[in-house]
C-alpha cells in the first residue's frame, strides 16, 4: 500500500523527446497530453515488458519537432487517476518491479515508450482517428 501511496503522490519526468511528441500528438488530437499520456502507457503496457532504463530515440521524420523544449513533469494522480491499482496489475502480467524505485521506472519507461509507440504509429497513419484505429488489436 505503501507503494501505491507513494507512486500516486510522484511526479514522472519524461526526457525532452517525449514532451516534444506529447505536445504535437495532444494538438493532433485535440486532446490534452494528459489523455494521450494515458493512452502511451496502455500501448506500452500491451506490448509486453520494459526495461526500467529504456530511452526514447528520434525518427527520421521527427526532424522538425522542438528541440529546446524542457522535460514533461506528470503527477501521479494525474495519469494514473483512480486506477493505480489496474495500471499496476497490467504490468505485473509480464514484470515484477520490486520496490517503488522500480515500480517508478517501470511506469515512467511505459510511458514514454508508449508515446513512442503512439508517435510510431502517427507517421505511419498520418491522422488522428487512422492513429487511434492502428492502436486496436488485429
Amino acid at each position: 500500500m505503501e507503494t501505491m501511496d507513494r507512486l500516486i503522490a510522484t511526479t514522472l519526468q519524461s526526457r525532452p523527446l517525449t514532451h516534444a511528441r506529447l505536445k504535437y500528438l495532444a494538438a493532433l488530437a485535440q486532446t490534452s497530453e494528459d489523455h494521450v499520456s494515458r493512452l502511451g502507457l496502455a500501448l506500452s503496457i500491451a506490448s509486453g515488458p520494459v526495461d526500467a532504463d529504456w530511452k526514447s530515440s528520434r525518427m527520421r521524420s521527427e526532424n522538425n519537432l522542438v528541440d529546446e523544449i524542457n522535460e514533461k513533469h506528470l503527477r501521479g494522480r494525474t495519469l494514473f487517476k483512480d486506477d493505480l491499482a489496474l495500471w499496476m496489475a497490467l504490468i505485473l502480467k509480464n514484470q515484477s518491479p520490486a520496490d517503488y524505485d522500480e515500480w517508478r521506472q517501470v511506469m515512467r519507461a511505459h510511458w514514454e515508450r508508449g508515446v513512442e509507440i503512439l508517435m510510431g504509429k502517427n507517421v505511419v497513419e498520418g491522422d488522428w482517428l487512422r492513429t487511434i484505429r492502428a492502436c486496436l488489436p488485429a
